[in-house]
């Protein structure tokens, strides 16, 4: 079984959980190649791929949490180009994947703009929790 703390890669899964295709270089030329995915897939953690953005659970859930952040960065106080930002990511090793991005504790979310949750990113690596 995969789990985030002893496989080195992390699979993204696929709504349809088809193969990715991708290409690769023979001989100077381009070609196409029908890739094989693992069997088994640990679902990568944020930025949340797919549509899991656009679900009616997370719209709902990002507005609580700018709502109780008064629409600002909590951070350097902007209203511009907000973003909902997990401080951590739980790994669910029971059912081998994420926790979904509207499940975290309000304590675990907070609105930062898009600049500071940049610099963020690069200064910090957001832990991940295996429960």
């Amino acid at each position: 079984m995969n789990d985030s703390q002893s496989n080195r890669y992390r699979y993204i899964r696929f709504m349809n959980d088809e193969p990715y295709r991708r290409f690769v270089r023979a001989n100077g030329d381009l070609k196409h190649q029908q890739a094989n995915t693992p069997t088994s897939f640990i679902m990568r953690h944020g930025p949340y791929v797919g549509g899991l953005l656009f679900r009616r659970e997370w719209i709902t859930r990002r507005k609580e949490i700018l709502l109780r952040d008064q629409h600002r960065c909590r951070v350097c106080g902007s209203s511009q180009n907000l973003q909902v930002h997990h401080r951590q990511y739980h790994f669910v090793v029971r059912k081998n994947q994420f926790k979904l991005p509207w499940e975290y504790e309000d304590k675990l979310l907070i609105t930062l703009c898009e600049q500071c949750n940049r610099k963020g990113h690069r200064k910090y690596k957001v832990p991940t929790i295996n429960i």
